[in-house]
């Protein structure tokens, strides 16, 4: 269970043990009623505060947990999504397939500063091995000016910190 889900059920399960215990003691659902708005909008704000955004959370994992993230992202978005192992993965952190058996294989970085040509080379590299249609290079961060460059000819697909959160608010990933 996501830390998300457990602030929500903590913050309900004290709002109903406040509520059964404000009866309990006034007796009268006036009260409850009352307090239990208070109550809700308050853990409303406090949740609200206390999550951080999709941008933070994902600039604090770690490179596989970034990985995981993406294919969960990808399976909420249609997509079949296998994640290849931790070492020695070939170029591909990542092969998803669409709907249409359209195959993708893609390399994850989680970087703190821009990413190069060395992501395009690899996964470059995971399509012919992987006998898929296309790869692609999905960062946190930004690409150098190599690796755009590099990407165009080889078919490769970046997709930069901008339009993964784009596309993760569009498929309701918050």
């Amino acid at each position: 269970m996501g830390l998300r889900k457990r602030r929500l059920t903590m913050a309900l399960l004290f709002a109903v043990l406040a509520g059964a215990g404000f009866y309990f003691f006034s007796g009268s659902w006036e009260l409850f009623v009352g307090w239990g708005s208070i109550v809700g909008c308050t853990l409303f704000l406090i949740l609200a505060f206390l999550t951080p955004s999709l941008a933070l959370r994902i600039d604090r994992m770690e490179g596989r947990e970034f990985e995981e993230f993406l294919g969960e992202v990808f399976d909420r978005a249609g997509y079949k999504v296998e994640v290849t192992q931790a070492s020695g993965d070939f170029g591909a952190d990542l092969l998803i397939e669409d709907e249409s058996g359209y195959r993708i294989a893609v390399q994850a970085k989680r970087y703190n500063g821009k990413v190069g040509l060395e992501a395009v080379q690899q996964v470059a590299a995971a399509v012919p091995f992987y006998g898929v249609d296309e790869g692609w290079v999905v960062t946190n961060s930004v690409y150098t000016e190599a690796a755009y460059q590099l990407a165009e000819p080889n078919r490769v697909r970046l997709i930069a910190r901008e339009e993964l959160f784009a596309f993760a608010k569009e498929i309701g990933v918050r």
